[in-house]
């Protein structure tokens, strides 16, 4: 999710600098972004764009803290929103794409450069610019350990982060991306595709064993994942010899974008039946631009499982969207010191949605929040409900209400005995593993042998009663179904 690259993010119009990791990561690195030398006019569109911000937040304190403010600003505004509100009302999809299109007219996004080297020692802040070679290096080349990825590198390597958009919720930031800060993860994707495109990075890379082909680049992008967009990062810096690759990329992603929100739309009540791609795309961004719409997105919910291993394992399968994938290569892991890093990080952060949304739904109105349709922000910390009341936690019935109470179900392609090694070196892994807080099941990386760990007594033996049995296209298998479906394999 945020690439091994902890940053305080701050974009080029951004008021202030925003925390991009785990909660349980401090980020030490500031980085950012400028316009581009030569595009005076797009230096001058986000300044407006910054000093229009900055007026709309004082506008939006003065009116939640002076009710005489209130009383001047309602008729001053209501004969624009006589005409507004009608149309973000009854036709949201076509006021959205008016919005956006009369931004651009009055500020257009201007085209960035990327600041992410900086000096060491750290400040006495705390506080960096940026990073250093050598710790770029080093992040660059844990992470692509981590994933596997030491060799065979493709011409086109793409960083893709993740974040979403709604309307009218309060509860925005448990559809962005987790190891975040439920924020969006597309400026780690970017900062770690500029550290590893960079000559100097990759030279270090070569001192410790990874050799990354002078024809390969690094591309970042973000993934939104209410209406299935990607937006790519500093496609200005891309080497001709690449163009045609990221066209035909981008030509992938479209299609990949139609299919996923084909697939939404069968867990979505509201959304049409049997609809085409091009209707289900459709669907899905309308969606996020609704006001009366609670659902934007599911989120996790039915989640139920983190699969840790070569994805040749899951290759093939339809998982009902239900698992996280997580890229880990025993083969490349003797001293098993790469599983016990993604094992600590995993555990605990796959172990929490899985808990969140278990506790959530077992009881929606004192673990969860009950429904979000009464909800009303709080000092911008919390909601409550109506006009009073405590703050709520938990997640809201919209996006429990389909999901199955579970725990986690931690698949690790790697041997019983490495497994039982880290839990008791690792206390955090531990206690979620014979607390029994997650379900942990052994794939042996040699015999492809299954164990199941029970509390108590250890792996014991969990081979399959039965093969999946395989269906020509996902469809086929989804098509006007709304519950849980089993995993099958699909295609040739």
């Amino acid at each position: 999710g945020f690439f091994g690259v902890p940053i305080r993010w701050k974009g080029e119009d951004d008021p202030f600098t925003t925390s991009l990791c785990p909660p349980v990561v401090t980020a030490r690195n500031r980085v950012g972004e400028r316009v581009r030398e030569g595009f005076a006019a797009g230096a001058a569109a986000a300044a407006r764009r910054r000093r229009r911000g900055a007026w709309q937040v004082a506008m939006l304190q003065r009116l939640r803290t002076r009710p005489w403010a209130t009383w001047v600003a309602a008729p001053l505004a209501a004969p624009a929103l006589s005409v507004w509100l009608p149309l973000r009302l009854w036709a949201p999809g076509v006021a959205g794409r008016l919005e956006r299109w009369v931004r651009e007219r009055l500020g257009p996004t201007p085209p960035t450069l990327l600041d992410w080297q900086g000096q060491s020692p750290t400040p006495t802040d705390g506080e960096c610019e940026g990073f250093s070679l050598d710790e770029a290096a080093t992040r660059v080349a844990a992470t692509l350990r981590n994933i596997g990825l030491v060799d065979g590198f493709a011409p086109l390597v793409v960083g893709l982060g993740h974040g979403s958009h709604a309307q009218n919720n309060p509860h925005r930031a448990a559809y962005d991306c987790g190891a975040c800060g439920g924020r969006h993860g597309g400026p780690n994707a970017r900062t770690f595709a500029a550290m590893a495109n960079h000559p100097e990075v990759r030279s270090r890379l070569v001192a410790v064993g990874i050799c990354i082909p002078d024809d390969t680049w690094f591309l970042g992008a973000e993934h939104d994942t209410a209406d299935e967009s990607v937006t790519f990062y500093d496609l200005l810096d891309l080497p001709a010899s690449h163009r045609a690759r990221v066209a035909h990329l981008q030509a992938w992603l479209e299609r990949a974008g139609s299919e996923s929100a084909h697939e939404r739309c069968r867990k979505f009540v509201s959304a049409p039946r049997s609809p085409t791609r091009a209707a289900a795309r459709a669907h899905v961004a309308t969606r996020t631009e609704d006001w009366f719409q609670p659902r934007p997105e599911l989120g996790h919910a039915t989640n139920a499982a983190a699969i840790v291993g070569r994805r040749q394992r899951t290759e093939g399968l339809f998982l009902d969207r239900r698992a996280f994938l997580v890229s880990y290569d025993p083969t490349l892991d003797a001293d098993t010191r790469i599983l016990e890093g993604i094992l600590t990080a995993v555990g605990p952060v796959g172990a929490g949605i899985n808990l969140e949304y278990y506790f959530s739904t077992v009881d929606d109105e004192r673990f969860g929040c009950g429904t979000k349709l009464t909800h009303n922000l709080l000092g911008m910390v919390g909601v409550i409900d109506g006009a009073g009341g405590d703050l709520r936690t938990g997640l809201p019935r919209q996006m429990t209400e389909i999901h199955d109470a579970m725990r986690l179900l931690l698949v690790v392609e790697q041997t019983p005995e490495v497994l039982l090694a880290i839990a008791g070196r690792q206390p955090i892994v531990g206690e979620l593993v014979v607390g029994g807080w997650v379900q942990l099941l052994s794939l042996h990386p040699q015999t492809g042998a299954l164990a199941w760990f029970v509390p108590g007594s250890g792996f014991v033996d969990a081979s399959p009663t039965r093969v999946a049995r395989h269906v020509e296209t996902a469809e086929a298998h989804y098509a006007n179904r709304l519950d849980a479906l089993d995993i099958v394999t699909v295609g040739g």
